[in-house]
C-alpha cells in the first residue's frame, strides 16, 4: 500500500495562492487604515491651524483697548472734562481681560508675571490720570488769577485817591551822533600802489551832531504811578510764579502719565510680540507635524506596499516554482510510470521464474523428505540431497535479501588488510569444480608482481568475483572462462582491473544495456536449461557493491561470441601484517567436555541445544528463566554459559553482569541473539560477552564455540573469529525493512532441525509440538500486552517469536518479527499502526502454525 503523506498547507500551491490573496487583502486593509488615520490627523492639524488663536485674539483685543483708552483719555481731558465714569468702566473691563489672559498663561510664569505687571501699570496709570486731572483742573481754573486781578484793581483805585498835589520837574537830555566819511582813494588804489607806497598818516574827517532835549515831569503823579507799578509788578510776578508752578506740575503729571502709557503700551506690545512669536512657532510646529503626519502616512503605505510587493514576488516565485515542480513531477511520474510498467513486467517475469526456481529445490526437499519418512535409517545421500536443495533455496533467498539491503542503504564495507593473491587463488579453487563439471577450461592471468596485501573489503571482492565467474560458467556451454587481474600503481593507490571473459552465449546491445537492472534475465532459447537458479538480482547487487566502493563495471558482448565483464576498483597498498601466519587446517574437530549452562525463555531453543549437546556428550544444564539460573548453586565444573539476550524480568546484559559478579573470571559467556545489525552486535560485545551465537544457528555454529585441538590457542581463537565473521555475513542479509509484498509468503523449513535430530521422528515431533505450544502461549501474551499497551512485554514476546520462527526455517516471517521488535524499541506506546502490524504478524504466525500442524499430521501418519 502506498503511503501518501498529506502535504502541508504552505507546501501546496493552492495554499500559497490563498495566502497571497489573504496578504493582498490584508495589505489593502492596512493601507486604508493607515490612510484614514493619517488623513484624520491631517484634518485635526488643519483644523488646529485654521482656528484663530484665542490668546492672540485676546492680546489683540487688550492692545486695542489700551490704545482706545489712551485716546479716550485724551478726548475726555480736552473735550469732556469731568465725565470719566465710562473711562474707568472700560479700564475695569480691561483688567478683567488681563485676568482671563493670565489664566491662559497659568503654566507660563514669565508671561504671567508680565500680565501682572500690566495690571499694576493700569492701576498706576489710572492713579496718574486722576493726578493729571487734578493738576489740569488747577491749571484751567482762573480763580487765583481773578483774585490777583482784583488786587491790581484795588491798588490802582487806591493810588488815584491818595494823589493830592502836583510837582513838576524839568529834565534835560543831550544825545551826540558821530558821522565818519568814506575814503575813495583807498578803493581806487591798485595792488602795486598798496604794496610800494608808504603809508600816509590819515586825516580825521569825522564830525559830530549834538541834540539836546528838555522834558518836564509831574513828580507827585510819578510817585503814585511808581507805587502802583510796583504793586502791579508784584501781583504779576505772583501770578507768573503760580502759573509757572502749575505749568510745571502739569507737565510733570503729563510726563508721568505719558511714561505710564508708554510703558503699558510697550509691555502690551512685548506680550503681543511674544504671543505672536508663540503663535507663529505653533503654526510652524503644526505645519511640521502636518508634514510629519503626511510623510509618516506615505512612509507606512510605502512600507506596506513594498512589503506586499516583496511577498507577492516571493509567493509568485514559489507558485511558479510549484508549477515548474509540478510539470517536472508530471514528467518524472510519466517516466516513473513507464519505468514501473517496465519493472512490473520484469517482476512478473521474475515471479514466473521464482515459481520455477523455488519450486525446483522445494520439490527435491519434499521428495527426499517423503523418502526419508519411509526409511527407518535415512540414507546419507538422501539427507545430502535435501541439504543441498536447501542451500540452493537459501542462495536464492539471500540474493533477494541482499538486494533488499542494498536498496535500503544497509550495506557496509570494511577497510582491512588482506592478501589479494590468496583471495584470487581461493576464488579460482572454488570455481574450478563448477567449470570441470561442464568440461570448461578455467584460465587465469594474474599480474600482481610483488604485491600481496592491500586494504579493502575482501568479503565483498569475493562476492563480486564469485557472482561474475558463476554467471560466466553458467552461460558458457563450451570453451573457457578467463579471470584476468592487473593493476596500475599511483602513489599508495592501486587501481585494479578485474576481467571475467567467457565464450558463452553472449548478449545483444539491448540486453547489455539492461543486464544490470533488477529482476532482469536474458531471454534465451536455452534459458530453461542454462539459468536454472537465478533471481535476476545478481548483477544488480554486484553493480551496487562496485559503485558503493567508488568503482565501475562494464560489459562488452556479442551474441554467440561470449561476454567480457570488467570491474575497476581501487585499493590502498598495505604492509605485511605482523605475525601473519597461516592457521593450520583442523583435520578433526574435538569439543571440550566442560559443563555448559544454557538459559533461554524459548523452550524450543533449549530443546535444540539439549539435542546437540547430548549427541556430542557435552555436559549441560538448561534454564528457562534468568531467575532459575541465579537461584542455582554455582557448579565449579561449568566453563561456558550461553544466554539469550531478551528474556522476561532480566535481560541478557543484566544477567551477564550479575553472573560475572559471582563466577570466576575465566568463565566464557556467549550471547545467543537475533540482533544482526553490525552496530547491534558491537553493542552486545561491549556489554561484557566473550562471543556471539546468532539465531538461527546450525549445529556447527553452536559447537564451534567448544572446539579444542592441539594447535596453538591463537589458531583456535582465529578460527572461531572466522566462524563468527562468516555467521555475521550470513545473517546480515536480514534487513530492518520488511520484504516487499510481492514476496510475502509463509515457509516452513525443518531441514536444520531434522539434521539436528538425525532423522529421529519422535524427537522432531516433540520439537514441532513444543514450537506450536510456545507460539500459542506467546500469541495469548502478545494479545494481552497489546490490550494493556505493555510495550516492554510486547517487545520481549516479539523478540522471542522472531528467534523461534527463524530456527524453524521461516526466515521471512522472522525478519518481519525482528523489524517489529526494532520499531517497538523506538516508541513508548503501542500505537494504532503498530497494533495493526502486530495483528497481521499474529495471523501470519497462525499460518506458520498451520504448516507445523500439517507437518505433525504427516509425521504421525
Amino acid at each position: 500500500m502506498i503511503d501518501v503523506s498529506r502535504k502541508s498547507f504552505l507546501s501546496d500551491a493552492k495554499g500559497k495562492i490563498i495566502i497571497g490573496f489573504t496578504l493582498a487583502f490584508f495589505a489593502l486593509f492596512l493601507a486604508w487604515g493607515v490612510s484614514k488615520i493619517a488623513f484624520d490627523e491631517m484634518l485635526n492639524t488643519v483644523d488646529t491651524i485654521s482656528t484663530p488663536n484665542v490668546k492672540l485674539r485676546l492680546v489683540n483685543l487688550v492692545s486695542r483697548k489700551i490704545a482706545s483708552l489712551d485716546q479716550q483719555q485724551k478726548n475726555l481731558a480736552f473735550n469732556s472734562p469731568g465725565n470719566y465714569s465710562n473711562f474707568f468702566k472700560q479700564s475695569g473691563q480691561l483688567r478683567f481681560m488681563l485676568d482671563t489672559l493670565g489664566g491662559m498663561y497659568a503654566s507660563d510664569s514669565v508671561q504671567l508675571s508680565r500680565i501682572k505687571s500690566i495690571e499694576k501699570l493700569l492701576v498706576q496709570r489710572d492713579k496718574q490720570f486722576i493726578s493729571y486731572l487734578k493738576v489740569r483742573e488747577g491749571l484751567v481754573n482762573n480763580k487765583s488769577f481773578t483774585q490777583e486781578v482784583q488786587k491790581l484793581n484795588e491798588l490802582v483805585n487806591k493810588g488815584q485817591q491818595q494823589q493830592d498835589s502836583t510837582i513838576v520837574t524839568t529834565e534835560k537830555k543831550t544825545s551826540t551822533v558821530t558821522i565818519l566819511p568814506v575814503d575813495e582813494s583807498k578803493q581806487r588804489k591798485g595792488f602795486f600802489n598798496r604794496l610800494f607806497n608808504k603809508k600816509k598818516e590819515e586825516e580825521d574827517k569825522s564830525y559830530q551832531v549834538t541834540n539836546e532835549e528838555k522834558i518836564k515831569r509831574d513828580t507827585i503823579a510819578l510817585a503814585g504811578e511808581t507805587v502802583i507799578a510796583k504793586g502791579l509788578e508784584k501781583s504779576l510776578r505772583t501770578i507768573a510764579k503760580e502759573q509757572q508752578l502749575k505749568s510745571a506740575r502739569f507737565l510733570d503729571r503729563e510726563a508721568i502719565l505719558a511714561n505710564a502709557n508708554d510703558a503699558l503700551i510697550r509691555q502690551m506690545l512685548d506680550i503681543l510680540r511674544k504671543v505672536e512669536a508663540e503663535v507663529v512657532a505653533q503654526i510652524e510646529q503644526n505645519g511640521i507635524e502636518a508634514k510629519a503626519v503626511v510623510n509618516t502616512g506615505i512612509t507606512r503605505i510605502s512600507f506596506i506596499m513594498i512589503g506586499f510587493f516583496l511577498l507577492t514576488v516571493v509567493l509568485l516565485y514559489l507558485i511558479l516554482t510549484d508549477i515548474t515542480k509540478s510539470n517536472l513531477y508530471r514528467k518524472e511520474l510519466e517516466a516513473a510510470r513507464d519505468e514501473a510498467e517496465y519493472h512490473g513486467m520484469a517482476k512478473q517475469r521474475f515471479l514466473s521464474n521464482m515459481s520455477h526456481e523455488i519450486r525446483t529445490p522445494l520439490q527435491s526437499i519434499i521428495g527426499y523428505a517423503e523418502i526419508i519418512r519411509e526409511q527407518e535409517h535415512p540414507k546419507q545421500k538422501d539427507i545430502d540431497a535435501i541439504y543441498h536443495s536447501s542451500e540452493h533455496l537459501l542462495q536464492i533467498v539471500n540474493e533477494i535479501l541482499d538486494y533488499n539491503r542494498i536498496i535500503s542503504g544497509k550495506f557496509t564495507f570494511q577497510q582491512k588488510p588482506f592478501n589479494i593473491r590468496e583471495l584470487l587463488e581461493e576464488v579460482i579453487m572454488i570455481m574450478e569444480p563448477q567449470a570441470e563439471q561442464k568440461n570448461l577450461e578455467m584460465r587465469k592471468i594474474i599480474e600482481l608482481h610483488d604485491t600481496e596485501f592491500v586494504v579493502g573489503d575482501a568479503f565483498r571482492l569475493k562476492q563480486i568475483l564469485y557472482n561474475l565467474m558463476s554467471n560466466a560458467i553458467k552461460f558458457t556451454q563450451t570453451g573457457e572462462v578467463l579471470l584476468s587481474v592487473f593493476y596500475k600503481r599511483q602513489s599508495d593507490n592501486l587501481h585494479f582491473t578485474f576481467m571475467v571473459k567467457d565464450t558463452g552465449i553472449g548478449l545483444t546491445e539491448e540486453e547489455s544495456s539492461r543486464i544490470f537492472n533488477e529482476f532482469e534475465q536474458i531471454d534465451s532459447p536455452d534459458k530453461e536449461v542454462i539459468n536454472k537458479a537465478g533471481a535476476g538480482l545478481g548483477l544488480t547487487i554486484i553493480k551496487s557493491l562496485v559503485e558503493n566502493q567508488d568503482g565501475r563495471i562494464y560489459v562488452k558482448s556479442k551474441p554467440g561470441e561470449g561476454s567480457v565483464f570488467t570491474v575497476y576498483l581501487t585499493f590502498k597498498i598495505a604492509a605485511i601484517p605482523v605475525g601473519e601466519n597461516k592457521v593450520p587446517q583442523l583435520s578433526e574437530k574435538i569439543y571440550v567436555k566442560d559443563k555448559v549452562w544454557v538459559v533461554d525463555d524459548d523452550q524450543l531453543i533449549l530443546d535444540l541445544c539439549q539435542i546437540i549437546f547430548t549427541k556430542e556428550k557435552i555436559n549441560h544444564v538448561c534454564f528457562n528463566t534468568p531467575a532459575a539460573m541465579l537461584a542455582a548453586d554455582w557448579d565449579p565444573e561449568v566453563k561456558y554459559i550461553l544466554m539469550d539476550m531478551r528474556m522476561p524480568e532480566i535481560s541478557g546484559a543484566e544477567l551477564c553482569g550479575l553472573m560475572k559478579a559471582r563466577i570466576p573470571s575465566d568463565i566464557k559467556i556467549y550471547a545467543m541473539t537475533a540482533q544482526v545489525l553490525p552496530e547491534e552486535l558491537e553493542s552486545v560485545l561491549q556489554q561484557g560477552f566473550d562471543g556471539l551465537i546468532m539465531k538461527p544457528f546450525r549445529e556447527s555454529d553452536l559447537l564451534n564455540v567448544f572446539i579444542t585441538t592441539a594447535v596453538p590457542e591463537n589458531a583456535v581463537q582465529q578460527q572461531q573469529q572466522e566462524v563468527q565473521q562468516a555467521q555475521l555475513h550470513e545473517v546480515k542479509s536480514v534487513s530492518q525493512k520488511q520484504i516487499k509484498d510481492e514476496f510475502d509468503g509463509i515457509a516452513l523449513d525443518t531441514t536444520i532441525v531434522e539434521k539436528m535430530t538425525f532423522g529421529d521422528e519422535e524427537l522432531l515431533l516433540s520439537i514441532l509440538n513444543r514450537f506450536k505450544e510456545d507460539c500459542q502461549h506467546d500469541v495469548v501474551e502478545l494479545q494481552q500486552s497489546i490490550t494493556s499497551n505493555d510495550q516492554p512485554l510486547a517487545r520481549l514476546i516479539v523478540h522471542r517469536i522472531a528467534g523461534r520462527t527463524a530456527q524453524m526455517g521461516s526466515g521471512q516471517l522472522a525478519a518481519e518479527f525482528r523489524t517489529m521488535e526494532i520499531e517497538l524499541s523506538e516508541v513508548q506506546d503501542i500505537g494504532r499502526s503498530h497494533q495493526d502490524k502486530l495483528e497481521n504478524l499474529i495471523k501470519r504466525l497462525g499460518l506458520l502454525m498451520q504448516l507445523v500442524d500439517q507437518k505433525i499430521g504427516k509425521s504421525e501418519n
